[in-house]
């Protein structure tokens, strides 16, 4: 018996039709993610248009089929849309990013999870994860782990000086009465660094007429900075600032806290001209956390007097009609905290820690440019 044209594109019509209620039924009950109105543009497929997934279930609801959108839009896209609707996606958007972190490719993710490599790719993106080209995923598998003091030396100086780029780069910048503590963090950091981490900036201080120099060190990339690039920064009003994450506790150990304070920790021994008025008066530390909210300032409080019976008050710096906090230790916990990390500095930071030591540094005159190009001599810095 032979079927007449108008039964068959009746028939067509029929599978169309459950077709699109299947998906549509698919939508309802399935607790989609919420990246909806992201607009997928795989950059291999640029013959056709692309629509967000809101609008391709718009499009159904109004009565469109799968066929329809495939004349009009890619059907790569279309059949991703029509498998996300379905609830046949297995992984989430933080299992997703975890993995990809690891350094899993694509397709290994695909395999893990039994979805097709041809969704995989745009599920990526339909998670807002940035793509991970080849380069980072070997980079990944081959890097060496960090050791305890590498990864202590990185937190201390996050809270510090240190930064990390949202390329996850750590740097850090000191003065030239600090190049012994940047060689010695270097050194420590070695197996992240290259013959190009070191470089030299120049300034000139029309104030005093003299030449400034910063003496500067930076990492290659590693998955340990990208996890502290993800829990130290935070985007606000459009830039990202640092924060005191949710874990903190967990992180800071006395190597940690030894760091942060000579990074950004000074010591008031009690002289004023040159001249101590109260020969037994105690040493008062303060940490310059001023890059800090205040409510971090006040969390960072709560940990020092928790962890390590430190006690501490919030003070206040004006800085350009803006008050800014910081922390400042009482006497006696301020003796307490240098007998705790002395055993960590470099003997050109002993001046924070030991009064004799203030005294010596405060008298040495520090000869820059001697010490620049010592530093160039070492690390084959060109001028």
């Amino acid at each position: 018996m032979k079927i007449s044209k108008k039964t068959i594109n009746k028939i067509s019509e029929t599978k169309l039709e459950a077709s699109r209620q299947k998906i549509i039924s698919g939508i309802i009950k399935n607790d989609l993610p919420e990246q909806s109105d992201i607009q997928l543009a795989i950059p291999s497929h640029r013959t056709r248009k692309f629509i967000s997934f809101t609008e391709f279930k718009n499009f159904l609801q109004q009565g469109k089929s799968l066929q329809d959108l495939n004349k009009l839009y890619s059907k790569h896209l279309m059949a991703f849309y029509s498998y996300l609707s379905q609830g046949k996606v297995t992984i989430t958007k933080d299992q997703f990013v975890e993995e990809y972190k690891k350094g899993m490719s694509l397709d290994e993710i695909s395999k893990l999870h039994n979805i097709p490599r041809e969704h995989i790719t745009y599920l990526r993106e339909y998670y807002g994860i940035k793509r991970k080209g080849a380069k980072y995923i070997k980079r990944l598998q081959n890097e060496v782990p960090l050791s305890q003091e590498a990864k202590d030396i990185i937190i201390g100086s996050i809270l510090g000086d240190g930064h990390i780029t949202p390329l996850g780069y750590f740097s850090e910048k000191h003065s030239e009465k600090q190049v012994e503590y940047l060689e010695w963090k270097a050194e420590c950091l070695k197996s992240i660094s290259t013959k190009k981490s070191f470089k030299i900036d120049i300034s000139y201080d029309k104030r005093y007429n003299s030449i400034n120099y910063s003496f500067c060190f930076r990492t290659i990339t590693h998955d340990f900075l990208y996890k502290m690039r993800d829990i130290f920064y935070q985007q606000i009003n459009g830039k990202y600032i640092k924060i005191i994450p949710h874990n903190m506790e967990t992180l800071i150990n006395e190597k940690v806290l030894a760091i942060w304070f000579m990074d950004d920790g000074y010591t008031d021994w009690g002289y004023r001209n040159e001249y101590k008025k109260y020969p037994n008066s105690l040493p008062q530390c303060e940490i310059s956390s001023e890059s800090f909210s205040l409510n971090d300032n006040m969390r960072l409080k709560t940990i020092l007097k928790s962890k390590y019976d430190l006690d501490t008050n919030i003070h206040f710096k004006d800085d350009k009609n803006k008050l800014k906090p910081y922390i400042r230790l009482s006497g006696k916990s301020s003796v307490q905290l240098i007998k705790m990390i002395k055993k960590f500095s470099t003997r050109d930071l002993l001046y924070k820690f030991d009064e004799q030591e203030y005294l010596k540094w405060k008298s040495t005159n520090v000869k820059k440019e001697e010490i620049a190009e010592k530093f160039r001599y070492l690390h084959n810095i060109s001028k």
